[in-house]
């Protein structure tokens, strides 16, 4: 169960309903009846059906949009998937880029039969890095994505060279200096509505970018 699932909503009216996601939890599960994701515990609360709009890692925390009427799937989807939407995320990284902003056009696919990465039959994806400010040896990066692949984030980074903090699949070895992966999705604004979603950075986020010497340029950057 969520403790603190209520104060965990930014957003209900309509069919439409907005969380803030925590991290050790994905957005859905293997089943209607799998506890062990934050659809289950929604349908719990509003009891009945609740389905998920786009999907987070079980990793990453922030915004996440669901929708209580399944004819609301397909409309807001679109909206997602319209090129002017703003898909924002941070991400700690490690490293400090010789670029102070970077888009990686990578198309993602299968390498194996178990692993994802860049290859060049992948599907199309595209993400537009900014950094924020520099630490020992880690930035936090403020991350805008055009496209919804699967790890999309985690994959373009580690193709740049700077994995992400706490990152275990696409770095090796695998990073331990943190619990999680360091990604966080900090703002969705839809432009057909106006609507605009924010949630606060993660408090062990947080907590990381105090130790690595990022918060002060976490606190100067976020003008969502």
């Amino acid at each position: 169960m969520i403790k603190d699932l209520e104060q965990r909503i930014i957003y209900e009216k309509d069919g439409l309903l907005v969380i803030n996601k925590p991290y050790d939890l994905p957005s859905t599960g293997r089943a209607l009846d799998d506890d062990d994701c934050l659809q289950y515990w929604l349908m719990q609360r509003h009891g009945g059906m609740v389905w998920a709009v786009h999907q987070l890692d079980a990793d990453t925390s922030g915004v996440n949009i669901f929708v209580t009427e399944k004819k609301l799937v397909k409309h807001y989807k679109k909206m997602l998937e319209n090129t002017q939407a703003d898909k924002q995320y941070l991400a700690i990284v490690h490293g400090i880029p010789k670029w102070n902003k970077c888009e990686e056009h990578g198309r993602i696919g299968k390498i194996d039969s178990r692993s994802l990465g860049i290859h060049p039959e992948g599907k199309t994806a595209h993400s537009k890095f900014e950094v924020l400010g520099s630490g020992i040896d880690c930035s936090l990066i403020r991350v805008r994505i055009f496209t919804g692949r699967t790890h999309q984030i985690r994959i373009h980074l580690s193709h740049l060279s700077h994995p992400l903090i706490g990152e275990e699949w696409y770095r090796e070895p695998a990073c331990t200096l943190h619990k999680r992966q360091a990604l966080h999705c900090l703002k969705i604004h839809l432009p057909q509505t106006g609507d605009a979603f924010t949630a606060p950075l993660a408090e062990d986020l947080y907590q990381l970018t105090q130790s690595q010497g990022l918060s002060q340029y976490m606190e100067a950057n976020l003008n969502v």
